[in-house]
């Protein structure tokens, strides 16, 4: 067994860990199922499948947004984003660059940092791999209505509908579009997104919770 090898597998070790303390982190750490998909979560997980494949200068890269999701699970989201900031400067078309983004997307979301929020979801919509935009774009519609940007929440949202209405994420982003409705005023059109998240997600919780809303008024 060779140093070298030794070494890059406690390096591979050392990040796997840090990659799954930061699901971890994820998962404790998601505000609501309605609030905001989240990217870092679905980073983490095309990270593990990804992270053993790619050439040694897109490894680097890859690792470098490791360490950043370990921070943010650390407690210390000011290092994290500072480790995306320099990754996209150095990166600006990698793949992990993309997904840097979205968890500096979900950092700022967390603290109600909305600007900055959208900012980050937007790069990575536009700079992202395709197989990213739907989690883009979903972040996007509800930290628009987290930010009482109605209209532009309604517009992202039924952008993604229009794009992706079989997508798991898509309840969540159809309930913010109904909340959105709601707060821009279109109470008929509101009622109506309500309706169709009944009808369309059966039994689930998201039917149950937009008939109670129905039933509310």
């Amino acid at each position: 067994m060779s140093k070298q090898w030794a070494k890059e597998q406690v390096k591979r070790n050392e990040l796997q860990d840090a990659v799954e303390r930061a699901a971890e982190w994820t998962a404790e750490n998601r505000q609501t199922a309605g609030l905001i998909a989240c990217g870092a979560l679905v980073a983490v997980l095309v990270v593990l499948g990804l992270i053993y494949s790619v050439s040694s200068r897109r490894d680097a890269a890859w690792e470098r947004y490791g360490m950043a999701i370990a921070q943010a699970y650390a407690g210390r989201p000011e290092q994290a984003l500072e480790q995306v900031k320099s990754l996209a400067a150095d990166a600006p078309s990698s793949p992990a660059t993309a997904h840097a983004l979205l968890l500096a997307g979900d950092i700022q979301f967390s603290r109600a940092k909305y600007a900055e929020a959208i900012s980050a979801f937007e790069a990575a919509l536009s700079d992202g791999p395709r197989a990213l935009h739907p989690y883009a774009l979903s972040n996007l519609a509800l930290t628009h209505e987290s930010a009482k940007q109605n209209e532009r929440a309604i517009e992202t949202a039924r952008r993604f509908l229009d794009t992706y209405p079989d997508h798991f994420l898509a309840p969540q982003v159809h309930a913010a579009l109904a909340r959105s409705l709601q707060a821009a005023g279109q109470s008929e059109q509101a009622r109506a997104a309500l309706q169709k998240i009944a009808i369309q997600y059966g039994d689930s919780s998201w039917a149950a919770w937009a008939q109670s809303k129905i039933k509310g008024g």
